[in-house]
């Protein structure tokens, strides 16, 4: 993953580099590091965060796009 796929599929989940980083028990100056492109970015991460962006696209196709006056009842 580059660093421009990952800030890509970070602004596909709603993410920051500090979520992603208390994610992954990491300090935030290594997920900079990874998207400033001053570090590899391990495929072991870049693989988990696509998945993670493609299941959040996927359900953005899902979601309702209005309402009209209707109650959900949760």
């Amino acid at each position: 993953m580059t660093p421009d796929q990952l800030d890509a599929a970070l602004h596909d989940i709603r993410w920051t580099p500090d979520i992603l980083a208390r994610a992954l028990e990491c300090d935030v100056s290594l997920v900079h590091a990874w998207l400033d492109g001053n570090a590899e970015i391990p495929m072991k991460i870049g693989v988990w965060v696509k998945v993670i962006a493609e299941a959040h696209l996927a359900f953005e196709q899902t979601k309702p796009k209005g309402v009209k006056g209707k109650r959900f009842v949760v």
